[in-house]
């Protein structure tokens, strides 16, 4: 396989859904966490009262079941879409795998060690902003671990306020007489708005990615690794255009820069990607060329490399038409013998 080949990158539904199975499958631990709005600890241990162990209708149990239930119902359908996080500007409905660096890390409170964990008390709980549940195993000295991430509504936060009452039944001996209930927790619902699997977050969610998650910040990073694939090629003369397009306040601008990567345009040496500049009929005196280098005049321009560079167009090799194709993935050869010399260089 050439090395241009290692950008395309493969659609990531077989390799999450065998990585969330391998966990589900096994005789996993479970535990519960408290995410919460401020503080000196982002995250507490939700302590359960673990019951007898041989119970099948104990409630921590009942519980464990149903988040996992609710996990397998939404994540591994057989009709559910992945898409890595470069493909966002697609804007499809599907799972995005978005991949946790240095430069985006919003779930790094989970390498908190176990023993630096504080217990979640009922004074916290005006203060609770999310649930995390974490399935985990171990073995040959391996630990696999799954967080389950559940965003506590506010319709499900306690009665701060005190404008309206809420029941609860006196006790067992007098069921049918009831109290006012002034210690209502949050509710935990079987709703999972993302997964966190390694590094790599599972979301089919954005805009509460975007909204409490900086999702911007990915976007961003990710727009300016592929500035850095386009400059490595030495084709355009003034480099710094591309970096104010992707630093425009509207981070659509940087959406569309990301899917660079994907694509062997990239891989390209300079020379013959001005060869086809000068000979492919959709290229043609699209761009200013001065000696060996194009010179991006307007962000028009620079939007006309980034079709360049993820191969926006397509032509039929049956009709010879071609086709405004935004949004696709590399197709498996007919055969294994197929060669693709057109990148050869």
């Amino acid at each position: 396989m050439k090395k241009y080949d290692k950008g395309w990158v493969k659609m990531p539904k077989q390799r999450i859904t065998t990585a969330i199975n391998k966990v589900l499958n096994e005789q996993f631990g479970f535990e519960i966490y408290t995410v919460m709005k401020d503080g000196e600890q982002l995250v507490k241990r939700f302590v359960l009262d673990e019951g007898n162990p041989n119970e099948t209708d104990g409630f921590k149990r009942r519980l464990r079941e149903s988040i996992k239930e609710a996990i397998q119902n939404k994540f591994l359908a057989d009709d559910s879409k992945y898409a890595n996080g470069d493909d966002l500007a697609n804007e499809q409905t599907c799972f995005y795998v978005i991949k946790q660096d240095d430069a985006y890390q919003p779930f790094s409170y989970l390498s908190v060690p176990e023993s630096q964990i504080e217990n979640f008390k009922l004074s916290d709980k005006n203060n609770a902003d999310a649930l995390l549940f974490k399935f985990s195993f171990q073995r040959d000295g391996e630990l696999r671990q799954l967080w389950a991430y559940q965003k506590i509504q506010s319709a499900s936060i306690p009665n701060k306020q005190k404008k309206y009452f809420q029941l609860i039944s006196k006790s067992l001996d007098c069921p049918d007489v009831f109290k006012e209930m002034k210690d209502q927790m949050f509710i935990i619902t079987r709703k999972i708005d993302l997964l966190i699997l390694g590094d790599e977050i599972i979301t089919d969610n954005i805009k509460l990615m975007e909204r409490h998650f900086g999702l911007e910040t990915f976007l961003r990073a990710s727009a300016t690794r592929a500035v850095s694939s386009i400059t490595t090629v030495g084709l355009i003369g003034n480099d710094n255009k591309l970096q104010e397009y992707v630093q425009r306040p509207n981070k659509k601008y940087a959406k569309k820069m990301m899917q660079i990567h994907k694509f062997p345009v990239a891989t390209m040496s300079k020379e013959r990607l001005l060869e086809k500049l000068r000979t492919v009929e959709r290229w043609k005196n699209v761009f200013e060329i001065q000696g060996t280098q194009v010179y991006l005049r307007t962000f028009s321009d620079v939007e006309n490399i980034i079709d360049l560079f993820t191969e926006r167009y397509t032509k039929s090799e049956v009709t010879g038409q071609e086709y405004d194709t935004s949004v696709k993935d590399k197709a498996e050869p007919v055969s294994s013998n197929i060669a693709y010399n057109s990148y050869n260089s």
